[in-house]
């Protein structure tokens, strides 16, 4: 099968799960992480393997192709595109790990990591490896997770970064999540006190991978801006979809128009779908460039991750703006918790809110 047909079918797979992910949005929400029947639906389109190579049971799939996925998981229920998009995207580490501690993580089937970027913990140097402690923040999938990495300052060096991977039973979660968006993500804090790391579970990804595959070329920066922002754009989808289905139903007081038979509701309507379709074709354009510099096995100069940065977190922040546009004309719906609308307004005000996509100050 080519690479074009086998985009094409996990695409495919993906739409058919988008009602089951629909049917439980509203009960993920309620409980904070999701529901059973939606988790075993997304292990069974092995989409948390996206980015992990074929050598170690993953799907090895191009950049592109796995933001299509996260975008349209996301048009159907925005924790959950999150929670693919941040599964999928522990799949990087497989390629700065020695092969044997790699094969452990990553090659059983329901493997899915959770983690932090922030070096909030300690590694001391011992004599296997490093002894670690520290508390993080922000592990989304954290209930679901078989590993977590994390970043840690190594004790006697000038704020040296290193990496670490340690199994779930060794990490205590804090139930901290309490958010008004985003909730079934289950985002919380870990920690571990004193764990010893074997020096083959640490890593760097400030060094050349050991592994070939394109994906591991593309710095976890640049994923995150392009990964983050595919989610943003499903959901704002989803905002769109959701009230024009209700501006269709609502009518307008004393007659028989609907809300989206007004001249200003269709034309604001309409203009939103055209933002999207610009916001789209902008992010896979710099997708593909990203994905072709990777197959050449080279990085994004300075310069040019940080126009992506920018650019993005200005269609991140129009996406939450065009949302908040429809919010003005959509009453009530926008305050009721267990409104599809209401549900991804919030849930995009949320990952707004990340401070990778927050406007840096003058």
């Amino acid at each position: 099968m080519s690479n074009r047909d086998s985009s094409k079918k996990l695409l495919e797979n993906v739409r058919s799960i988008l009602p089951i992910i629909k049917q439980g949005a509203e009960a993920s929400e309620r409980d904070g992480q999701l529901q059973e029947e939606v988790l075993e639906a997304l292990f069974e389109q092995r989409l948390f393997r996206l980015f992990i190579p074929e050598k170690y049971n993953g799907e090895a799939t191009d950049l592109v192709t796995a933001l299509k996925v996260f975008e349209t998981i996301a048009s159907a229920d925005g924790a959950t595109g999150w929670l693919v998009m941040i599964g999928a995207g522990g799949g990087l580490f497989s390629g700065f790990l020695e092969e044997a501690a790699a094969r452990e993580i990553f090659s059983p089937e329901r493997a899915l990591i959770a983690g932090s970027g922030m070096p909030s913990g300690l590694a001391k140097p011992s004599n296997q490896g490093f002894e670690v402690s520290g508390r993080w923040k922000y592990a989304s999938g954290s209930d679901y997770a078989t590993w977590f990495t994390a970043n840690c300052v190594v004790e006697g060096t000038e704020k040296k970064i290193l990496s670490i991977a340690v199994p779930a039973a060794e990490v205590v979660r804090h139930q901290t999540w309490k958010v008004f968006g985003m909730k079934a993500t289950g985002s919380h804090d870990f920690s571990v006190d004193s764990v010893e790391v074997p020096k083959a579970f640490t890593f760097s990804l400030s060094e050349k991978p050991l592994l070939s595959d394109p994906i591991f070329f593309c710095s976890l920066e640049v994923l995150a801006y392009l990964t983050f922002t595919s989610v943003a754009i499903g959901i704002a989808q989803h905002a769109l979809d959701a009230f024009t289905a209700f501006a269709q139903q609502r009518p307008i007081q004393d007659t028989a128009t609907s809300l989206l038979d007004t001249s200003p509701v269709q034309q604001q309507c309409d203009q939103a779908q055209q933002f999207l379709a610009k916001a789209r074709n902008q992010l896979y354009q710099g997708a593909e460039h990203v994905w072709a510099v990777a197959q050449q096995k080279q990085t994004l100069s300075a310069e040019l991750t940080q126009k992506i940065h920018q650019e993005l977190i200005e269609m991140v922040q129009s996406c939450v703006q065009m949302a908040d546009g429809l919010k003005t004309r959509s009453g009530m719906l926008a305050v009721f918790e267990n409104t599809p609308f209401s549900r991804a307004w919030r849930d995009l005000h949320t990952l707004s809110q990340h401070s990778m996509l927050t406007p840096k100050m003058e």
